[in-house]
């Protein structure tokens, strides 16, 4: 038996069902459940045990597919077991779909407090050490080469790879909003620029899936203009994509495919109560994918400089500057570390929402064209930049703004007159199923496809 208001859970998974599974799974009696994240693709819970212990479960939404969950199994996995990186241990999990929970799995709940938490309250020299300690960990994971830009799977049971196998990808840009029902080409991709031409794609087949939803005439023609809008977006993304120098083979050194982990948060680590320069665990890998070695070789967020009211910028410096002499003795990720051009400009905008971002997204991409060297436009940079225009200080900001929050004032789309709320990709378009999925073994040929 077990504490638990009678309710459902997101998604209409009953707590009884959790704590059932749980039981079943661990052999313990569950005294109580909460819920402690949420979001589109999947659900976090706290599960007190009888014995006094807790264990934490992470269970899919049912309209994601089971390799969001999986992804983030085989990275647990492979990084408690490649590197000295802490890592909770998966004690369970289950990915078939029928199950009455669906996908998910049960990993230890780690000791410590979030660094989040004390982080601004410690002396400058803990400071120091535990950013040292997250760059050697970053540094670490990237020395691991792999063959695709894609997301970790579990191997086959009946082998054990050097390198696990590769999977689509899972950032919440190919799934949320109703994307996860449209056949997307998730990879994994050969290059980043067979990568950035699929984000480009992806935006196109998303804003056409917006006209299966049987919307009024008038709305039908809002839609009709906004996708005018999309559509010049995306041939710029290809056209950029095509031009952008240094994405693969013209920069071997920093095209190398490695684990991307300088989303890393400060909410993500967990670290001693009594020592908070220990670092007891980073929790937390959903959507962890590998990515370009000049992409991973980046400083993690809140060790960028902000624009925001109170931020201290002469902290930052300091601690962008431990960060870098950390990884100095490595040539290649210091450079990428250093680099800032065209390429992460591209990256960044391939990821936003080209419909509800479409506000920013096309000044940024017309801004990133007209100063392509060999291709300036002078005069029509003026223009696009005119203060006068919103567009123009859209287009600004955009070029003003560094770090992953750069187009984070996009505007939000209106309110669809079949849905009640902000429109979202595809959300009526389940006729669609998923395609094959693609994996890439490191001992075997390119691609294979799960069943």
């Amino acid at each position: 038996m077990f504490s638990v208001p009678s309710l459902l859970l997101p998604g209409d998974v009953e707590l009884e069902v959790l704590g059932k599974t749980v039981s079943d799974s661990l052999g313990k009696v569950v005294k109580a459940i909460d819920l402690v994240a949420k979001d589109e693709l999947s659900r976090t819970f706290s599960v007190a045990l009888q014995d006094g212990s807790f264990v934490m479960a992470r269970v899919g939404n049912t309209n994601m597919p089971p390799v969001i969950i999986e992804s983030e199994i085989a990275t647990m996995k492979f990084i408690r077991e490649h590197t000295s990186i802490p890592v909770p241990d998966v004690l369970s999990y289950e990915l078939d779909s029928r199950h009455p929970l669906g996908p998910h799995f049960l990993s230890e709940k780690p000791q410590g407090v979030r660094l989040e938490n004390v982080f601004d309250d410690l002396p400058d020299a803990a400071q120091d050490a535990l950013v040292a300690q997250i760059a050697k960990y970053i540094l670490e994971v990237s020395e691991h080469t792999f063959p695709a830009l894609g997301s970790i799977v579990l191997p086959p049971a009946s082998g054990s790879p050097a390198l696990p196998p590769l999977g689509p990808l899972t950032h919440p840009s190919f799934y949320i909003d109703g994307r996860a029902a449209l056949p997307l080409a998730r990879g994994p991709f050969r290059t980043a620029r067979e990568y950035f031409l699929a984000c480009a794609q992806r935006e196109l087949d998303c804003t056409r899936a917006l006209f299966t939803q049987g919307a009024p005439p008038g709305y039908q023609r809002e839609l009709e203009e906004s996708q005018l809008q999309v559509e010049r977006s995306v041939g710029l993304l290809s056209d950029l994509a095509q031009r952008c120098a240094g994405l693969d083979g013209d920069d071997a050194p920093l095209a190398r495919f490695a684990l991307d982990l300088h989303d890393i948060g400060l909410k993500n680590i967990l670290v001693s109560a009594d020592d908070p320069t220990q670092i007891c665990a980073v929790v937390d890998w959903q959507c962890t994918s590998t990515r370009p070695l000049w992409r991973c070789a980046r400083l993690p967020y809140w060790l960028l400089p902000s624009l925001a009211a109170g931020h201290d910028h002469a902290r930052t410096q300091r601690l962008a500057g431990v960060f870098e002499q950390a990884v100095a003795g490595d040539a290649a990720f210091l450079r990428a570390l250093r680099s800032d051009d065209t390429r992460h400009a591209l990256d960044e905008v391939a990821e936003y929402d080209a419909f509800r971002d479409g506000f920013l997204v096309l000044p940024t991409l017309q801004s990133i064209i007209a100063t392509l060297p060999g291709g300036e436009d002078v005069d029509g940079l003026k223009k696009l930049l005119d203060p006068s225009t919103l567009p123009g200080r859209a287009a600004r900001i955009s070029l003003m703004t560094s770090g992953s929050n750069a187009l984070y004032m996009a505007m939000s789309p209106p309110a669809s007159p079949l849905l009640d709320s902000p429109i979202g990709f595809g959300r009526k378009a389940f006729r669609y199923s998923m395609p094959p999925t693609p994996i890439f073994r490191s001992d075997s040929t390119f691609p294979h496809y799960l069943p």
